[in-house]
């Protein structure tokens, strides 16, 4: 990433930061709006080089939809504390009715839940509501899913 110095800080260029930090592991439009939201936030600054001179970029300006950031330079130095930030902070915790579906499933089942053959689903349904009354409505892909993942960490990954 080739910076600029102003006002002794590397500033990196909208764009640019786009392409080789974001663009690496999300999709380009994920990473412009993550970006973006930084930026109107008031997490990492901005600045335009204009033929009057540098100026901050005002962070309401990021929510205008005519607002070009071809322009616009990103500090780098909030860009780095951002990551960093993100990289150091633990993983958010499951939430939703997978966690409990799980819960109740390594109860029920500590190697795994048995094939559909064996344990027809309505059934389990039916066990996991009773236990669980919280868990209405409970839809058979959100039943499918936390089966899969349980048994993926905990069982024979040929049962599900």
């Amino acid at each position: 990433m080739s910076d600029d110095k102003w006002n002794g800080e590397d500033w990196a260029a909208f764009k640019e930061v786009l392409r080789t930090e974001a663009g690496g592991f999300m999709s380009l439009r994920e990473a412009e709006r993550t970006l973006r939201k930084l930026c109107a936030s008031g997490v990492v600054r901005a600045v335009e080089f204009s033929e009057d001179g540098p100026k901050f970029v005002a962070p309401k300006d990021w929510t205008r939809d005519d607002f070009d950031p071809e322009p616009v330079y990103l500090s780098t130095v909030d860009l780095s504390r951002y990551w960093c930030d993100l990289q150091n902070r633990p993983p958010p915790k499951p939430t939703g009715k997978q966690p409990r579906i799980k819960a109740h499933l390594a109860e029920l089942f500590p190697n795994g839940v048995p094939d559909p053959a064996h344990y027809p689903r309505k059934a389990l349904k039916a066990d996991l509501l009773h236990r669980d009354p919280s868990l209405r409505p409970l839809d058979e892909a959100t039943l499918k899913s936390a089966i899969e993942a349980y048994n993926s960490s905990h069982a024979d990954p040929k049962q599900s």
